[in-house]
C-alpha cells in the first residue's frame, strides 16, 4: 500500500521528475488536507483580514503549494502547514483568555471621528487621508456627511466601522 502511494504521489520524486499525473494528484491531496487544516483553523481565519490572519493566509499557501510542486519532502510540508495552523490556533485561545496578550497581538481599534469632529492625529496615525475617511464613510454606512455621525473607528484588522447617529423625529 505504501508503495502505491509512493508512485502515485510521486513521494521520492524531486520537482523535475514529478509527472503530470502526480502533480495531480498531489494537488487533489493538498486540497483535501487544506480543508482539515481550515476546519482546524477555524472559520475566522480565512474570513478576517486582520495582521495575524493574513500571516497565516500567506504562509499557508507558500507551504502548500511547495507540497504540491515537489519543491521539499511532502510529509515534511504537510507537517509544518499542520504546525503553523495549530500554533494560529493556539495563538486565538491565548488573545481570547488573555485580553493584554490579546491587545498586543492584534493591536485596538482607533477612533478616527467622533460626533462629527475628525481626530486629525489618528488619521495621521493610521496613514488615512480625509479623502479615505469619507470613502470609508460612504462604504461602511452609505453617509457623507460626518455631521449624521456618532463614532467612526478604525478596527484592529483595518475595516471601518461607523455608528450614525440617532434620527431625529
Amino acid at each position: 500500500m505504501r508503495d502505491f502511494f509512493v508512485e502515485l504521489l510521486g513521494l521520492e520524486a524531486k520537482a523535475d521528475t514529478l509527472t503530470v499525473s502526480q502533480v495531480c494528484w498531489r494537488t487533489g491531496v493538498v486540497f483535501l488536507i487544506a480543508l482539515v487544516l481550515l476546519r482546524v483553523s477555524g472559520r475566522h481565519t480565512f474570513a478576517s483580514n486582520s495582521a495575524q490572519e493574513t500571516i497565516v493566509k500567506f504562509m499557508l499557501g507558500g507551504l502548500l503549494s511547495r507540497a504540491i510542486t515537489g519543491d521539499s519532502s511532502f510529509g515534511i510540508i504537510l507537517a509544518a502547514a499542520l504546525m503553523l495552523v495549530l500554533l494560529h490556533r493556539a495563538l486565538a485561545y491565548a488573545t481570547y483568555f488573555i485580553p493584554a496578550f490579546g491587545r498586543l497581538v492584534k493591536g485596538e481599534s482607533s477612533i478616527l471621528a467622533e460626533d462629527g469632529e475628525i481626530r486629525r492625529h489618528e488619521l495621521r496615525r493610521a496613514s488615512l487621508s480625509e479623502e479615505a475617511l469619507h470613502a470609508a464613510l460612504r462604504g461602511a454606512a452609505n453617509v457623507d456627511d460626518l455631521a449624521q455621525v456618532k463614532l467612526v473607528r478604525l478596527e484592529h484588522d483595518g475595516t471601518v466601522t461607523v455608528v450614525k447617529k440617532p434620527e431625529q423625529d
